[in-house]
């Protein structure tokens, strides 16, 4: 039995057991809230793993990092018979319309000299420095997966705008083997050039000190001369973000110490990586660590020094809970979004996201599954110590296509689909998130919403 047909009696079962026929109809849009495709796809195309970022300075200036897949997806594919591009979304009157850049010309490189001639992209970033330096990149890989001669490689790639985007510089890699802290080991252990850490890219941008930073799972180095040069590459501690000098991130560990765990811990540090303090937050049965990618998810308050938050799950995972502090990790509080409209079913909850307003207010974003293959989107704001109203920002359900299903890129994950991502300026919150209304087209949408709406 093939994936699609599987999917396609999957979603037989639930409609015959009562779970995806309502009563009363579920709403559809939420007034106020203005959507924008900004994939625009065909059908055999999907977009999901999309980044918003806005800039601290210029309210008016929003940007999307977005990949296109085509389908079926075959991650060992050919370069001529796979497409795997990253691209940018760029608005500048406040996310109103966009203009579209297609990436690829100056991420991907040639090779030769030792270096892999890198094709493919996925898991795009973008992130804005207040002086108006745009970072953009991703997770940039050889094609032909793991049948071509040569070892499979990748680098987590930046290319950096001082114009407002309009000329980029050419890719160079933020994560790079001959630039480890002594003692550490590439991918598998191994230190050739190919063992060089790319999965998993991202990077952001401290907005006090300038200082960028590019990730790579569990790697991170440093950048002050706008992408120039990068420092030492130091041991991460999970997906992470910055503020006033400070890097703040989030993972989950399995044993600790006095601890019953698995643990929610949360990492501070000062020297970019050099030296860590970590705090342990949540023990097991006070969080349910379970997620699909690059959970629990970490946030730094672009207004506030020492105020951090941390997305994740009630055990049940039925509802996200969100952990957060106010003095730099000494003390941590936690709480829940209020639950969304009653004629929503929701399942479980998954693929969180949390981000702050310029003005330092903590903003949520998680998808509600109906089952497996279906989920709404929403989101919410922490005003003081509790949440303002939950909002729906999908118009309607979203149902991965049938043609996610097939491939060899995971099955029922929509091709890849594993982040939301939220931000906000002093007007608005930005939801970046994949959709897909009917299952026909798998499209990455994004939400403006007022923050009154959410106040």
């Amino acid at each position: 039995m093939s994936a699609k047909t599987l999917a396609a009696l999957t979603a037989l079962v639930f409609t015959a057991s009562g779970v995806v026929a309502q009563t009363p109809p579920e709403p559809g849009a939420t007034p106020g809230i203005e959507l924008t495709n900004i994939s625009k796809n065909r059908a055999k195309f999907a977009s999901v793993f999309p980044q918003v970022a806005v800039s601290r300075a210029n309210p008016d200036l929003v940007a999307v990092a977005w990949r296109q897949y085509n389908l079926p997806i075959d991650t060992n594919a050919l370069r001529e018979n796979r497409v795997a591009e990253c691209h940018l979304a760029l608005s500048k009157d406040g996310g109103k319309h966009f203009s579209d850049r297609n990436m690829m010309d100056v991420l991907r490189t040639p090779g030769g000299d030792g270096r892999p001639l890198l094709w493919g992209c996925n898991a795009p970033w973008v992130t804005i420095a207040r002086d108006g330096t745009m970072y953009f990149g991703g997770a940039l890989f050889t094609a032909g997966g793991v049948v071509q001669k040569e070892p499979k490689a990748g680098r987590a790639g930046v290319s950096v705008s001082t114009d407002g985007g309009a000329h980029w510089s050419p890719m160079v890699p933020g994560i790079m083997i001959d630039r480890f802290m002594p003692g550490m080991k590439g991918l598998g252990g191994g230190m050739n050039q190919e063992d060089t850490p790319w999965d998993g890219a991202n990077g952001f941008v401290d907005p006090q000190t300038g200082t960028f930073y590019s990730t790579a799972g569990a790697y991170i180095s440093a950048s002050d001369d706008h992408g120039k040069s990068f420092g030492t590459v130091y041991e991460g501690r999970g997906t992470a973000s910055a503020a006033f000098g400070t890097v703040v991130a989030a993972r989950n560990v399995a044993a600790r110490p006095g601890a019953k765990c698995p643990c929610l811990v949360v990492s501070t540090t000062a020297d970019k990586g050099k030296n860590w303090n970590e705090t342990v937050v949540a023990e097991a049965g006070d969080w349910n660590p379970t997620g699909t990618v690059r959970y629990p998810v970490a946030a730094a308050s672009p207004a506030a020094p020492g105020h951090y938050a941390v997305a994740a799950y009630q055990p049940d995972h039925r509802a996200v809970k969100l952990f957060y502090t106010e003095d730099g990790g000494k003390s941590w509080k936690s709480t829940s979004p209020k639950p969304g409209p009653t004629t929503v079913p929701v399942a479980s909850v998954s693929q969180v996201g949390v981000g702050y307003t310029t003005d330092g207010h903590v903003l949520v974003t998680w998808r509600g599954f109906r089952n497996p293959g279906a989920f709404n989107t929403f989101a919410a704001m922490l005003n003081g110590d509790s949440f303002g109203p939950t909002v729906k920002v999908s118009a309607e359900l979203s149902e991965y296509p049938p043609l996610t299903y097939d491939g060899n890129y995971g099955n029922g994950n929509g091709g890849g689909d594993f982040t939301t991502w939220i931000q906000g300026n002093d007007r608005d919150a930005f939801v970046a998130f994949p959709y897909s209304p009917r299952g026909e087209i798998l499209d990455t949408w994004l939400a403006r919403i007022p923050l009154t709406l959410l106040r």
